[in-house]
């Protein structure tokens, strides 16, 4: 049975903290609506959300965190996905991460198919983390060990070319953890293990470049996830910096939102944060197993 923790009067309900929680959903478990170390989070269009979880099982729930159906990967014992992505029409595209391939699905759960192979050849992966797509039906997926770059894939799953393979700033890319794509075309890229962002064009031209190893304010520690809000702002969850940050677009900190916890409000190493279409944030708390809705 899955916990669902919020209240529910009135058109907006109040918040359960004083840091803007309005839902925690799930608990540790494996039955419906319950999390075994949920590492990734993609919301939909219409509100909806998915998660999955190192039960190797992908989730659906409702925008107000109402489970709704589930499925399992189709092979799990090598490793669970760290990475989920909404297409625009709907697909769900999962980084199938150590079994080094992007595995498709539709809404329900039915396996559409996978593109893909293990190596550090065009069109192969080390262990993919993230997948984004470009307003021309291109697919980005982010990698890692070794091969630590994207590869840029056609609407028809064809492999096209690689990017950010070459050193950064003097410095490869180190686990892109979390990737996506703005209104202008250009590519955000959490460059987890080098504890900074990097923005680039979608032909590989380094835009910007911030953030460093601490846990001041514009610092980062370990930043898993990466998204964009509704106003323009980048909205980075830390890993180990056990919170969220947003930025300008030009790398200056706006502010800062979690603390360590366990009571609502509190995070444990979370893997990933999304916006949803109604301006909440969706937290995968990992290692609290559970989701939180947040109105930043």
């Amino acid at each position: 049975m899955a916990m669902v923790l919020a209240f529910s009067s009135g058109c907006e309900p109040p918040p359960l903290t004083d840091n803007g929680v309005m839902a925690v959903i799930g608990q540790l478990g494996l039955g419906d609506g319950s999390f075994r170390y949920p590492r990734a989070i993609a919301t939909a269009p219409d509100g909806r959300f998915f998660v999955v979880d190192k039960a190797g099982r992908v989730q659906r729930f409702s925008a107000d965190g109402v489970f709704e159906t589930k499925w399992d990967m189709p092979e799990s014992a090598a490793g669970k996905p760290v990475g989920l992505s909404v297409h625009p029409d709907g697909r769900l595209f999962v980084a199938d991460t150590h079994y080094h391939r992007v595995t498709v699905f539709d809404r329900d759960g039915q396996l559409l198919g996978s593109f893909g192979r293990e190596g550090n050849g065009d069109g192969e992966f080390r262990l993919p983390t993230d997948v984004a797509f470009d307003a021309h039906g291109n697919i980005y997926v982010a990698e890692y060990q070794g091969n630590d770059r994207l590869s840029k894939w056609s609407p028809t799953w064809q492999f096209l070319g690689i990017l950010g393979a070459e050193p950064i700033e003097e410095k490869r890319l180190s686990r892109p953890a979390g990737i996506v794509i703005d209104e202008e075309q250009t590519l955000w890229i959490a460059d987890a293990c080098n504890h900074r962002i990097v923005r680039m064009s979608l032909t590989g031209e380094v835009l910007t470049v911030f953030g460093q190893f601490g846990e001041n304010p514009g610092q980062l520690r370990y930043p898993y996830g990466i998204d964009l809000a509704p106003d323009g702002s980048v909205m980075i969850c830390e890993y180990e910096g056990q919170r969220l940050q947003w930025f300008t677009q030009a790398g200056k900190p706006i502010r800062a939102w979690g603390r360590p916890g366990r009571a609502p409000g509190g995070l444990s190493s979370p893997w990933g944060a999304a916006y949803g279409p109604d301006g909440n944030v969706y937290i995968v708390d990992s290692l609290n197993h559970r989701v939180q809705i947040v109105r930043p």
